[in-house]
C-alpha cells in the first residue's frame, strides 16, 4: 500500500519545489518566508485533536523532535534551492536520504535483502537519471545546505518512524504540531525574524499579486506530499519509502522539458547525447527498482 502512496507524494512534492524555485527566483526573498507560513498550515492539523487522544510523553517528544528536524531540513533546501538549480539540489538530497536510511536499516536488521537490493537499484537509477546535473558551478555553501538538508530530513523520518512504532498515525500527526506553536511565536516576537518572514504590507500586496496563486498551489502540493510521506512511513520503513524519490526526478526532468521555453534562466538545459543517454538509463533503472520492490512485496 505504500508503493501508491510515496509515488504520488513524491510528484507531488516535484510540483511544490518546481513552484518553490521559480517563487525564491522572482518573487519571494528569503526561504524564512517559506517557513513560517508552511508553519502556519501545518499548525492547522491541531482541530484534529478530537479524533485523538493525549500521547505518552516519549512519543510527544519523538514526534516534537521530527517536526523541528525536519523544518530545519526544509529550511536548508529553501536556502539551497535559492542559490541552486533544482534540477541539481533536489537530488543530491534525494541521494543522500535514501543511502543514509539504508545503512542505518542495515545495520539495525531492519530490513530484508530483497528490499536492500531494490533500493540500491533505485539509488542507480536516481543517480544516472541527475548525473549530468551534478556538473557546474557548486558553491560549498550550497552543498553544505544540501548536506545538512538531507542528514535533517534523514533523522526526522527515523525519530518519526519510531514514534509510529507506539501510536497511531493521527495521534502523532497532530501532536507533532504542537511544537510549532511557539516557533511562529518566535518569528513574531523577534524583530530580525518578523521581517525576514512576514512581509510589509507593500512586499505582501506584490508577492499576491505576482504569486499568491502559485504559492498556494505550491504550498497545498507540498502539504498533501508531506502528509502523504508520513503516512507511507507509518507503514514502511522510512528507507523504503525515501529509495522512491526517483520518480519524483523522472517527473521533474519532463516538467524541466515543458517550462525550459518559457522558463530558460530557471530550467533550460542543452541536453548531449551523454545527458539523453544516462536519463533514460536512469528512468529504465527506476523502473526496474520498482518492479523489483514490487516483487519483494509478494514474496
Amino acid at each position: 500500500m505504500y508503493l501508491p502512496i510515496s509515488i504520488l507524494a513524491f510528484i507531488l512534492n516535484g510540483i511544490a519545489v518546481t513552484v518553490d524555485k521559480f517563487l525564491l527566483t522572482k518573487i519571494i526573498p528569503d526561504p524564512l518566508f517559506y517557513i513560517f507560513y508552511f508553519s502556519l498550515v501545518s499548525c492547522l492539523a491541531v482541530f484534529a485533536i478530537p479524533f485523538t487522544h493525549i500521547p505518552t510523553l516519549e512519543v510527544f517528544l519523538l514526534s516534537s523532535l521530527s517536526t523541528i528536524l525536519w523544518t530545519l531540513g526544509a529550511y536548508c533546501m529553501f536556502k539551497a534551492l535559492k542559490t541552486g538549480l533544482v534540477q541539481r539540489v533536489i537530488p543530491v538530497i534525494g541521494s543522500l536520504n535514501p543511502l543514509i536510511l539504508l545503512l542505518i536499516a542495515a545495520l539495525a536488521g531492519t530490513i530484508l535483502i530483497n528490499e536492500a537490493w531494490a533500493i540500491m537499484v533505485l539509488i542507480s537509477g536516481l543517480i544516472f537519471l541527475t548525473l549530468s546535473d551534478w556538473k557546474g558551478k557548486v558553491t560549498g555553501s550550497e552543498l553544505i545546505l544540501e548536506i545538512a538538508a538531507a542528514a535533517f530530513f534523514t533523522f526526522s523520518y527515523l525519530l518519526l518512524k519510531e514514534a509510529y512504532l507506539k501510536e497511531d498515525f493521527i495521534t502523532v500527526l497532530v501532536w507533532s504540531r504542537f511544537v510549532l506553536i511557539p516557533l511562529l511565536a518566535l518569528f513574531l516576537l523577534i524583530p530580525t525574524l518578523r521581517i525576514r518572514a512576514v512581509p510589509s504590507p507593500n512586499q505582501g500586496l506584490t508577492i499576491v499579486k505576482k504569486g499568491g496563486l502559485l504559492f498556494a498551489f505550491g504550498q497545498i502540493s507540498a502539504g498533501i506530499s508531506q502528509f502523504l510521506i508520513f503516512f507511507a512511513i507509518s507503514l514502511a520503513n522510512p528507507a523504503l519509502v525515501n529509495s522512491l524519490q526517483g520518480t519524483q526526478y523522472v517527473f521533474l526532468f519532463i516538467l524541466s522539458l515543458v517550462l525550459a521555453k518559457k522558463y530558460p534562466q530557471i530550467f533550460g538545459e542543452k541536453y548531449t547525447a551523454f545527458k539523453l543517454i544516462t536519463k533514460i538509463l536512469g528512468i529504465i533503472l527506476i523502473g526496474f527498482g520498482l518492479y523489483l520492490l514490487t516483487s519483494s512485496q509478494n514474496i
